[in-house]
């Protein structure tokens, strides 16, 4: 009985172990983070980072995202509702900013390596941007 006992507690707990690793997250941050992945998890779904700007404006959040990331192939600042495509010939990168609505952008950064995917979406609570990078 103590052997079926052992073993029961043992099942129980890599079942618990195993429920809690996908949920690790990696902070970068005080406003982004992302889960824990495997490559295959990366290839299949994107690398993924979700950042969540409590209290900011989606063109706030932007300019605070670009400044402390030091993302290049992003313009500095943002126009609500105006569409942009930028080019970066001489790098081959292309990027398109889509507004949804004007609380929803949506920016693809295209790379001979793969793309990426910025969705910016705003509310009563502030702003959240996930950014999903698919290798090729």
């Amino acid at each position: 009985m103590k052997a079926y006992l052992m073993i029961v507690a043992l099942l129980y707990s890599s079942a618990l172990f195993a429920e809690t690793k996908t949920d690790n997250m990696i902070v970068h941050d005080k406003y982004c983070s992302s889960p824990e992945q495997t490559m295959d998890e990366v290839f299949e779904n994107g690398a993924l980072t979700h950042c969540v700007y409590p209290g900011f404006s989606i063109a706030d959040a932007y300019k605070k995202y670009v400044n402390e990331h030091d993302e290049y192939y992003l313009v500095k600042t943002i126009k609500v509702n105006s569409n942009i495509q930028k080019e970066y010939a001489k790098d081959g990168v292309s990027v398109d900013y889509k507004w949804e609505n004007s609380n929803k952008l949506m920016i693809e950064q295209q790379f001979s390596g793969g793309f990426t995917e910025f969705v910016l979406e705003e509310d009563k609570k502030g702003t959240r941007i996930t950014i999903t990078g698919h290798p090729d």
